[in-house]
């Protein structure tokens, strides 16, 4: 009796958990496995840190300094990026790369700041970071009190150096290319390519076996579109702005995804679905497995939104 009892209890919490899992709110409250933050080398003095639960960096160690991708969602998870550069080299920081304008990815900018980096983004992602920086306070308050962070810690830090399209700096002897290949996840999308390395830094659009926000996409097509074009590129390693390291099968595989999404939610508007009704039995579910699926009702909501009126649901400008 005891052991049926467990199993019935058991089933009514998988049950619960099902139903929360896929009703996330959109306060950025992290619900992922807490795996280890992990660095790894993955060319000489060119490094990626892992953090499953949250966002990515990566940086380089130059001769003439480091070279920092991203800041992370607050300040004191920038002191801990810090802490994680300072046990690679002692060189300064003296860039730092902002590669899209979502507040997981640049929220610890003063940190970087304070240790005297020159800040490069896009035009695009500057401008958004200054146009919806409302918008991704809002989005990260729940992340904020889940964390004992305090929002106020936060402040504002905008790019010094902005480019149109391509921008190739040498560094200490080592060449980084800094690519705009058009909106991808977000207008701005940059990234971050060293070629003698092959290795590639892909920002917002690529993120291995992780459910990305489409809350900020022009255009679905153009996206997958332009994954598909990184896979043509001579590169080896890529890195994504979430989720683990990944190869060239691992971008085809978001591609694809993105696609099922796309016919999936097209298919249902074209049914005169609701958006509450798609929510409730468009799940998606070939994905549950896949990073960041809890927050699909936020996805399905958000791509209801462009399909409906036109226009992203987050659009700039």
């Amino acid at each position: 009796m005891k052991r049926i009892l467990v199993t019935i209890c058991s089933a009514l919490l998988m049950s619960v958990a099902g139903s929360v899992w896929a009703q996330a709110s959109g306060a950025g409250e992290v619900e992922e496995k807490n795996i280890p933050i992990k660095v790894t080398e993955v060319a000489p003095g060119l490094f990626f840190q892992y953090h499953h639960e949250e966002s990515n960096n990566a940086w380089l160690v130059t001769d003439a300094g480091v070279l920092v991708i991203d800041t992370r969602q607050h300040p004191r998870r920038a002191e801990e990026l810090l802490a994680a550069i300072r046990k690679t080299t002692d060189k300064p920081i003296r860039w730092v790369v902002n590669t899209h304008a979502h507040g997981d990815h640049y929220f610890g900018n003063s940190v970087f700041k304070r240790e005297g980096a020159t800040f490069i983004a896009h035009n695009d992602t500057a401008g958004m970071m200054k146009s919806l920086y409302g918008l991704e306070q809002k989005r990260r308050q729940g992340y904020f009190r889940q964390r004992s962070f305090d929002p106020k810690e936060v402040t504002l830090v905008l790019p010094d150096v902005t480019f149109d399209s391509n921008l190739t700096l040498n560094l200490g002897g080592r060449t980084v290319e800094l690519l705009y290949m058009g909106a991808g996840q977000n207008p701005g999308d940059t990234f971050v390519r060293f070629p003698k390395e092959k290795v590639i830094f892909a920002g917002g659009p690529f993120s291995k076996n992780s459910w990305p926000n489409p809350s900020f996409t022009p255009s679905m097509t153009g996206w997958v579109d332009i994954l598909r074009k990184l896979t043509v590129m001579d590169v080896d390693i890529y890195l994504g702005g979430h989720g683990d390291i990944g190869a060239k099968a691992d971008v085809l595989h978001e591609a694809k995804m993105l696609e099922d999404f796309d016919r999936g939610m097209r298919d249902a508007v074209a049914k005169g679905m609701s958006r509450d009704d798609i929510i409730k039995n468009v799940k998606f579910e070939q994905y549950r497995d896949v990073r960041n699926y809890y927050r699909m009702n936020l996805f399905i909501s958000s791509y209801y939104h462009f399909l409906t009126k036109g226009r992203a649901e987050n659009a700039y400008p």
